[in-house]
């Protein structure tokens, strides 16, 4: 048997599994149908596939499947080959989804009767372990369960909580698991505590309209996927968000300017703390009820409170501003944003033109006291190469 990729398809989200050899174990669930989707997902990162299936797995979807979409031979029993052996020996990650309660109690006892369970007898203790649920609830809720997951934790195998729905666990959604298994891998983050703040902040007019703008919190959501696929333990504070949060980035919410200074006790417990946030400059004060619309209305606006100034008074640490321009120069930018940088006391700027950002595509400006980077292209790949370098400069502080 050849282990080797049969197949070449060019990733198209990241290189954060480039070479990274994945080892997906395949069991009973009916969730088994989504693993096509999964093992493309991974590709999509930079991983090369190679899946490995029970008896029961097969009567749910044919080995042809994982083997079309993995490009890779499919493990559906076990040889002279000893290919449980082979596989984890080469593997950087063993990654079992869907997982049966059968599959994790085996695994916790040491039983490997099934070719999943033995890649798992062979990789507890050597390699990386990812492991998805999927079952009915009430299974999932069996307290014998529920010991032998804590007992693989302890060897620590890492479990991705299901989704309860209709009474049945299902199994994690697509984006989950692979961003679960790159964390895995990327521990450039790892123990350091990271609160990102964005989103649009929204002040009050009445009790029905507000003062906002704009802005779409697509950086935001980027910055806060790479903070976690880089391990990161990740805090996000969230205002107005018009880009979709995946459901794995969890989040406090607030509305205005003097709610997000609140959270600022909460906030400099961070290691780090970088603000995209777009908030407002001015304020107003609030009318009960909703104005009247008939008539003409004046707003007496007055100048907001700067998160930044107010947040570096309460935290000495590693922080983070943005500065975002139009119509300057490249030169005249990078001259504001080490001016923003003097003015807050910031250990870096991001800067960039609004006119060279394009969804999906930008171009920004890393600006420190000693340093000017450039980074240009895909905005997830910009905020990876960012954070990549933001966790650098934070273990060498």
């Amino acid at each position: 048997m050849d282990f080797g990729n049969m197949t070449t398809e060019l990733r198209s989200k990241s290189n954060l599994l480039d070479g990274k050899r994945v080892v997906l174990g395949v069991t009973g669930s009916i969730a088994a149908v989504e693993d096509v989707k999964l093992i493309h997902e991974l590709k999509r990162h930079g991983a090369t596939v190679f899946p490995v299936m029970n008896q029961s797995a097969m009567k749910i979807i044919h080995p042809y499947s994982l083997q079309y979409a993995s490009g890779n031979e499919v493990v559906t029993e076990l040889t002279g080959r000893i290919e449980h052996v082979t596989l984890v020996n080469n593997s950087d990650l063993i990654l079992v989804a869907p997982a049966t309660a059968n599959t994790i109690s085996k695994a916790a006892m040491g039983i490997d009767d099934t070719p999943v369970t033995s890649v798992l007898s062979n990789a507890i203790g050597r390699k990386p372990i990812l492991i998805v649920p999927a079952m009915h609830q009430g299974m999932l809720e069996n307290p014998i369960l529920k010991e032998n997951i804590q007992k693989l934790r302890k060897y620590g195998i890492v479990f991705l909580d299901p989704i309860l729905e209709e009474n049945k666990a299902k199994m994690a959604d697509i984006e989950y698991i692979t961003a679960s298994a790159i964390r895995m891998l990327n521990p450039i983050c790892s123990g350091k505590k990271v609160a990102v703040v964005g989103g649009s902040s929204a002040e009050p007019i009445d009790d029905v309209r507000v003062i906002t703008n704009l802005s779409t919190g697509e950086t935001t959501v980027s910055l806060m996927k790479a903070f976690y696929y880089l391990g990161a333990d990740l805090h996000n504070y969230l205002g107005i968000m018009r880009t979709q949060v995946p459901s794995y980035l969890t989040y406090e919410s607030f509305k205005t300017v003097e709610d997000l200074i609140s959270l600022i006790p909460k906030i400099r417990e961070s290691d780090m703390v970088i603000v995209p946030a777009a908030l407002s400059d001015f304020t107003l004060k609030k009318r009960s009820g909703k104005i009247p619309s008939e008539k003409e209305l004046n707003l007496n606006l007055i100048p907001a409170k700067k998160f930044l100034r107010e947040l570096r008074k309460q935290y000495s640490g590693f922080l983070i501003g943005f500065k975002a321009e139009y119509g300057v120069t490249e030169k005249e930018l990078i001259s504001r944003a080490k001016k923003r940088l003097e003015e807050y006391n910031l250990d870096y700027v991001i800067a960039n033109r609004l006119e060279e950002v394009k969804h999906g595509n930008t171009i920004v400006y890393l600006v420190g006291k000693n340093i000017v980077e450039k980074f240009k292209g895909d905005k997830d790949d910009v905020s990876i190469s960012i954070v990549r370098k933001l966790c650098e400069s934070l273990f060498t502080r």
